[in-house]
């Protein structure tokens, strides 16, 4: 009797899939290559990797690099520019906000991710950016807007109450951005607004104390085609990412939300870190908002690393932040230690195992829900399982935060903290 050879029927996006996935445009495209083959062979791997099958994926790579990116948005001279009131939906007073990095994978942990987040009931829900493989229109019907894909069902992004938005990442630019500004920003913003949607890749949500403010540090952050791809040519200035930001979201911040003449408790999200106890961080965009906030703390969530992690109070590059580090929302967790000789100052990382995928250990994933009430900002970070892992929280007294820890789950690592 023969062997039943019809494939399998599968849920979500495996985690096998994205195991050790490099931050290259080329890489992606062929991962992605692969996955499609992947649909259609009961040997998807050994398929993928016919000769006959090498051409698809590279043209499908150079139709991208060849391409000019997406034209980077900006806000209308007329309209709400991007500010939009941070406010509550109850009588407490208290504005609720679900934010996760590196979510946009269509695995059952994603999904599991964005349950929980809605399980918070948030005002407002935030996505720091990553679609994979490359962020174009297919993967984000899939991953974020939970369309279903031959035998894989699809994602869907949880969207707050009052309002939702996701910010711009170098995984979207592989696609030059189309799928990011053209399919999933118009489907979130907030609803009560003139505008109803979002409309660029930055904005601000502010009350009479906070500040919520998500930058752009994706729109240049894949660097020139093919050379960016090899070592060392890459650390050429002007070859590798920079992740700056664009003269326009510059001057959108001196005009519109002006941080200098009507300052606010801050806290900046954006995909790329500014610095890290793992890897290389970009300190231009930091040099960049020196202008704005040199003169005061500001609490600074970043994703694009796939870990969950914690600093100390921080200045470098002239901007002082306590950084924190949610790229724990869908793909693979690394659980690696920190480099030898870090200079960044690490308070906790996870490294817990949640599951072994091929022999390698991988971590939890996780989300951060945010509380803000009058002067005081209560962040609790959770695992997949929806488990309290941290919670701190930050009081906003003029140019200084404060910070206390409320809970810390006993099974973080420990960095070494105060090391510079």
């Amino acid at each position: 009797m023969s062997a039943d050879l019809t494939p399998k029927r599968k849920r979500h996006q495996d985690l096998r899939d994205l195991m050790s996935l490099p931050r290259s445009a080329l890489a992606s495209h062929y991962r992605r290559k692969v996955d499609e083959l992947a649909d259609v062979s009961n040997l998807p791997r050994l398929r993928a990797f016919l000769p006959q099958n090498a051409w698809p994926w590279i043209r499908n790579y150079a139709k991208y690099v060849f391409r000019q990116r997406h034209r980077f948005e900006t806000y209308p001279v007329q309209g709400e520019r991007g500010c939009y009131q941070m406010r509550s939906a109850d009588a407490s007073g208290s504005v609720r906000i679900s934010v996760a990095g590196d979510w946009g994978t269509g695995t059952a942990e994603a999904e599991r991710v964005a349950d929980s987040m809605e399980g918070f009931d948030p005002h407002y829900t935030i996505h720091l950016g990553d679609v994979y493989y490359v962020g174009d229109e297919r993967e984000i019907n899939e991953n974020c807007l939970g369309q279903p894909r031959g035998d894989y069902q699809g994602v869907l992004w949880p969207k707050g109450s009052l309002g939702s938005f996701t910010l711009n990442s170098n995984h979207e630019m592989y696609a030059n951005g189309n799928g990011y500004f053209d399919v999933f920003i118009p489907t979130l913003g907030i609803p009560s607004s003139r505008d109803k949607k979002q409309l660029t890749s930055f904005f601000c949500l502010q009350n009479e104390t906070w500040r919520i403010l998500g930058l752009d540090t994706g729109y240049n952050s894949t660097g020139l085609p093919i050379l960016a791809q090899i070592p060392l040519i890459n650390a050429i200035p002007g070859v590798g990412p920079s992740c700056k930001l664009e003269p326009a979201l510059l001057e959108w911040l001196r005009t519109t939300v002006d941080p200098l003449r009507n300052p606010r408790a801050t806290v900046l999200l954006t995909h790329h870190q500014y610095f890290s106890a793992f890897e290389e961080g970009y300190i231009k965009p930091a040099q960049q908002l020196k202008e704005f906030f040199g003169n005061q703390d500001v609490l600074w969530l970043w994703g694009h690393e796939h870990r969950f992690a914690i600093y100390n109070r921080y200045t470098d590059a002239g901007m002082t932040v306590y950084g924190r580090c949610v790229g724990h929302g869908g793909m693979p967790v690394d659980i690696t230690p920190p480099i030898p000789g870090y200079r960044a100052p690490l308070r906790y990382h996870d490294r817990r195992v949640y599951t072994e995928v091929e022999g390698t250990p991988i971590g939890f994933n996780g989300f951060v829900n945010i509380e803000i009430q009058a002067e005081y900002a209560r962040l609790t970070y959770r695992d997949v399982t929806n488990r309290k892992i941290v919670v701190e929280k930050f009081e906003a007294s003029g140019p200084r935060l404060s910070q206390t820890f409320e809970y810390v789950e006993p099974v973080l690592v420990q960095g070494a903290g105060s090391r510079t």
